[in-house]
């Protein structure tokens, strides 16, 4: 009796034992099951996915404004006319990059860098010249216009220039409007480009163009500039640029007339104004002109209602601000540059919107 107890006991003793070492080891498990959850939501809450900070952000190089993707295809550089008889334009507000250069005269013509937006109307399409080409080719865009002067055809024949020729393709990647009379009437569309480039098998695909310098903030050491005023010398052809706060950019006016799209009734209206002073030379009977696009010199630098006094360079074909030899940055937006003989006489500054 005495043996029986002793092993009632024993056994007793042995499982007590045994359940206490199977709840230690549940509570190991536990802790080691929790350690290694933590360790995964620390991970996760680590990963470089999950953080908005570490994602990629994307820009289109010549605007600054936020992409969803990649932009490496390549921009197209298209000659557009300025004249009396071509306004209001179709497809300006939605170039990235414009320049206004005199051509003949006291004419200016306008190149419009397309990278960003797909217009499906530009035009009016009209004929190159060769220091267009040059600047144009700091973008390396492709460049379509409708003729040119001798010494732009001098650049095309010698294949300086991915050339998409509008009156080789009348008809076909450019058509004419029935609403105005030639030469001012020839329009083409994105789309039309894009076909016209691979029909020429130029290439278009990882070749963005430079990313011009963006930032947000404005120099605070900068003078108000709320009205810009550029002569031209002729009442029909001088520009003025009205700031309008509430969208933030520069109403652009010619002639008179304040410059809407002739299609959709958008205002041309630049977030940036870049004006740069540059030596001009007559060079024959027709008015045309040598212009130095080299030399850098005087600039103004104009967004968000201020004017900063600059100078401009010709960095790798782009015309870019500087300050004491430090570069200045664009605020995110179309750009327009305008290349005048002299910033005093030429370029003037108010508060009268009037």
């Amino acid at each position: 009796m005495k043996w029986h107890n002793k092993i009632t006991f024993v056994t007793i003793s042995f499982l007590m034992i045994a359940l206490s070492a199977c709840d230690g080891n549940e509570e190991a498990a536990d802790d080691e099951t929790n350690n290694e959850a933590n360790e995964a939501i620390e991970q996760v809450e680590d990963s470089p996915e999950s953080d908005p900070e570490s994602e990629v952000a994307y820009t289109y190089p010549l605007t600054g404004i936020e992409a969803d993707k990649e932009m490496d295809h390549r921009a197209f550089g298209v000659m557009i006319e300025n004249s009396i008889s071509a306004r209001p334009q179709t497809g300006l507000y939605q170039a990235d990059v414009v320049y206004e250069v005199l051509s003949e005269g006291q004419i200016t013509r306008l190149l419009a860098f397309y990278h960003s937006e797909q217009p499906e109307r530009i035009g009016p399409v009209r004929s190159a010249r060769d220091y267009y080409i040059f600047l144009n080719n700091g973008y390396d865009a492709m460049y379509a216009s409708a003729g040119g002067s001798p010494g732009a055809f001098d650049l095309i024949e010698s294949g300086e220039v991915d050339y998409i020729s509008g009156l080789d393709f009348d008809g076909r990647f450019f058509s004419r409007a029935s609403d105005r009379l030639a030469p001012h009437n020839m329009y083409t569309a994105y789309d039309d480009l894009v076909e016209a480039a691979d029909y020429l098998n130029l290439e278009r695909d990882d070749r963005k163009p430079p990313e011009l310098p963006f930032s947000d903030e404005v120099e605070l050491t900068s003078a108000e500039a709320q009205v810009v005023d550029i002569n031209y010398s002729s009442s029909t052809n001088n520009v003025r640029f009205d700031y309008d706060e509430t969208i933030g950019g520069y109403i652009r006016s010619v002639g008179g007339d304040r410059m809407y799209d002739f299609v959709t009734d958008d205002p041309v209206a630049p977030k940036n104004l870049f004006i740069v002073e540059a030596n001009h030379q007559v060079i024959d009977d027709q008015g045309r002109r040598d212009i130095d696009i080299e030399s850098g010199g005087k600039a103004y630098l104009i967004h968000e209602g201020v004017m900063i006094e600059a100078e401009w360079e010709n960095v790798d074909g782009v015309l870019l601000p500087f300050k004491n030899g430090e570069p200045l940055e664009f605020v995110p937006g179309q750009t327009w540059i305008n290349l005048v003989e002299s910033l005093e006489s030429d370029v003037s500054f108010s508060e009268d919107h009037n």
